[in-house]
């Protein structure tokens, strides 16, 4: 852990911006255009800091780790990593050697699983998937799609410039269930969810403060991804979580929310569930059904509509008993 005599306003990223949670406690959201891609979080237990998650790309973490050295005075001293997916690991390497990664026993087994396989796919497609949006980018006049693909395409640069010599680092501390940290200043904890947004996913709880920090269990003014994880059982996290007592919820992707935030998140995860048991018999009229099918209210304005569609074809394919491999569509 590096430690600084003096205190400074943190250099401003092209990667994320910084959110004031709270006292000590702060949001670094992803910037559109930035490799960062996921939002995480720095909290200052009091002597102490975390980080939660680590961002896609060793290019943003770096300038994670050098603002909580500006802001607090010192480097993360306890990393965690809330589930597997790239967006919020690829990091790691940043604190490894100065940081204990904490994570669920569940997810330690998908990052070197799953995770490797995920690894692998972006180390071989990531230039050519690049140079086709590029492409694309190229053809298209409407202004939202424009939008829309920037995303794709600043999230591929990330990866292109970081993969020579990016590496995954497994977290060294694992647990199940429930983890407590106490510091001078809080307190929090560690809750995980099984098979909700993926095989495993944490959240960290600050009571006192009424904070918690929800990853991909929440998706603010954004589609959340569904087709790595069980529907039902997200429902039921989102439930349970909806019964801490909390006033500040923030996500994996989009700006730091409030319990009408989680509210919607909610309804979303109900539509399409209902949507899903309106579908037609057939594997033909399945795909045309969806394929016509429009994005409800008030859903229509949020980012990554193109997970709208995904996510109603993996109702449909868990229906019919098929599972699919969706590496690309995050």
């Amino acid at each position: 852990m590096e430690r600084s005599n003096r205190k400074s306003d943190p250099r401003p990223s092209k990667h994320f911006s910084l959110d004031t949670v709270g006292e000590g406690v702060r949001a670094a959201i992803a910037a559109n255009e930035g490799a960062a891609v996921s939002n995480v979080a720095l909290i200052d237990l009091g002597g102490q800091i975390i980080v939660f998650d680590t961002f896609m790309t060793p290019q943003a973490a770096s300038d994670l780790r050098q603002t909580s050295l500006d802001r607090f005075g010192w480097t993360p001293g306890l990393v965690i990593n809330s589930h597997y997916h790239n967006d919020h690991i690829w990091g790691n390497q940043v604190f490894a050697g100065d940081a204990p990664i904490i994570s669920s026993a569940r997810t330690a087994e998908l990052i070197a699983s799953a995770g490797r396989e995920e690894f692998d796919w972006y180390s071989e497609n990531s230039s050519s998937q690049l140079e086709s949006l590029l492409a694309e980018y190229k053809t298209l006049s409407d202004q939202q799609e424009r939008s829309q693909m920037t995303f794709w395409i600043a999230y591929y640069e990330g990866l292109v410039e970081a993969l020579p010599d990016l590496r995954v680092i497994m977290p060294e501390v694992l647990f199940e269930g429930r983890l407590e940290f106490h510091g001078d200043r809080r307190n929090a904890e560690l809750l995980v969810f099984e098979d909700a947004h993926t095989g495993s996913d944490a959240v960290l709880y600050l009571p006192d403060d009424q904070f918690i920090f929800m990853s991909d269990l929440l998706f603010v003014g954004c589609h959340p991804y569904l087709a790595d994880g069980d529907p039902l059982q997200l429902h039921s996290a989102l439930k349970h979580i909806a019964e801490l007592d909390a006033t500040r919820y923030v996500p994996g992707h989009g700006p730091v929310g409030t319990r009408d935030d989680l509210m919607l998140m909610i309804e979303y995860v109900e539509r399409c569930l209902e949507l899903a048991s309106e579908m037609p018999a057939g594997e033909h009229a399945q795909k045309e059904w969806i394929a016509a099918l429009g994005v409800p209210e008030p859903f229509q304005d949020w980012q990554y509509p193109q997970f709208f569609q995904s996510n109603m074809q993996f109702l449909c394919q868990s229906a019919n008993g098929q599972k699919e491999d969706n590496t690309s569509d995050r």
